[in-house]
């Protein structure tokens, strides 16, 4: 299991006790820094017979935790975790619930794209090297509603590709719509051409779900499966190929620290975090709650429609291990840097809080399309590691009473 520090503040890091993440992954429901990206892994069933022959298996629960990955109208991302046939993964978000509002309400991103050529116009002949994915929602975790979608059209979906014109009666299933770097917080309509895009997609593609198409109005459980198809001949990459989900309408859940204008967002999270005012509910005064704006990943200071989240290094344990410590995939562009220190060396008189002598576990390093980033040191018998995490030429973030925190030493010093 892996505990967050009660320190608070950006970069925010935690305590690492053993524990084991297996086939079935289980970690504390903690409610973290608000964001619109899921949170959890709750349990991953994996399709081959070998599940460590899985592609970037040994990356869970991170690699599916963070935003999209980067990719190419034909060249979908490496940022994700290969389900096999028929296999499944459940997703939890923990500081924010997925709600109902107008139009789409979270987008999975696949690693669907093009077979050459990207289509020029709307009428354009083309294919898709789709793997689709049977999508179902819930609000606690046991009782689960699946998205409708076309049973007999699944004859449509090709071993290798699978006709542009055929999508359409998918719909219903993720896996379909080929994704690119681009706004990933912007829903593609499959129906309605774009074309400032690529290929006519919107935003960063993907397939959209409605929540009001399964009658609910609040979901904080993902599940998806893959639909055992024998698509493609991807081999370790084989069957749905999971990169991300990202609510588009979402509000703060679980936030149990002072929050003094009821936005839900806590004070320490907003002042520390997003630099907003912890005692106003609109920072930025555009209309919207500052929490409204943290759970969809918009910056509370600004109406601006781009992505913005805390790069925040979740850390878990990898699959059968109790010494491989991971953390969730932060960006395909952040580069960042993470340490790992003593809590005994902490002196938390001092002004800025020392944090002793700590080692650069990442120094100056990104997700691009391929990682393999683990922690496998051990503290000592009695003693406890932390970690935090800045942006490159960010800093360490502060402590809970605003002081900085500063390193003695080490790679990773600004």
């Amino acid at each position: 299991m892996v505990f967050r520090t009660d320190e608070g503040g950006r970069g925010c890091g935690a305590f690492a006790l053993a524990a084991t993440l297996a086939l079935t992954v289980t970690v504390p429901a903690l409610a973290g820094t608000v964001d619109c990206l899921a949170d959890r892994v709750v349990s991953f069933t994996s399709g081959f017979a070998d599940p460590n022959t899985g592609f970037r298996y040994a990356e869970l629960p991170g690699i599916v935790l963070g935003p999209p990955g980067d990719s190419l109208p034909t060249q979908g991302s490496t940022s994700v975790i290969s389900l096999g046939h028929g296999g499944s993964i459940t997703l939890a978000f923990t500081d924010n619930a997925i709600v109902d509002g107008p139009g789409p309400d979270f987008i999975v991103f696949e690693n669907a794209f093009f077979v050459a050529p990207v289509p020029a116009t709307p009428t354009s002949t083309c294919n898709v090297f789709a793997e689709p994915g049977k999508v179902e929602v819930s609000t606690n975790g046991a009782f689960w509603i699946a998205f409708p979608f076309n049973i007999a059209a699944l004859s449509l979906v090709g071993s290798q590709q699978t006709a542009c014109s055929s999508i359409p009666l998918l719909h219903g299933l993720a896996g379909l719509t080929p994704t690119f770097t681009g706004n990933w917080t912007l829903p593609d309509d499959p129906s309605v051409w774009d074309p400032n895009g690529i290929g006519g997609v919107s935003g960063a593609g993907g397939d959209a779900f409605d929540l009001a198409t399964v009658g609910l109005t609040q979901a904080r459980y993902i599940r998806i499966t893959d639909l055992n198809l024998g698509t493609g001949i991807a081999g370790s990459a084989e069957g749905f190929d999971l990169d991300a989900v990202v609510a588009l309408h979402s509000a703060p859940w679980g936030q149990t620290a002072p929050d003094s204008d009821g936005d839900g967002l806590r004070d320490a999270d907003e002042s520390q975090v997003h630099g907003s005012d912890p005692f106003r509910t609109d920072t930025d005064g555009d209309g919207l709650p500052d929490g409204a704006e943290a759970a969809t990943c918009r910056s509370p200071l600004t109406s601006a429609l781009t992505p913005s989240f805390v790069y925040d290094p979740d850390l878990a344990f990898a699959p059968g291990s109790t010494s491989a410590l991971r953390w969730n995939f932060l960006s395909s562009t952040a580069t960042y840097d993470l340490i790992r220190g003593s809590v005994a060396f902490v002196n938390r008189s001092s002004d800025p809080v020392g944090l002793g002598a700590v080692a650069c576990v990442e120094d100056d390093s990104f997700n691009l399309s391929s990682s393999d980033h683990a922690d496998t040191a051990a503290p000592p018998v009695g003693s406890v590691f932390f970690y935090l995490l800045r942006s490159k030429n960010g800093d360490y973030g502060t402590a809970a009473d605003g002081r900085a925190r500063l390193p003695a030493s080490g790679d990773c010093v600004p």
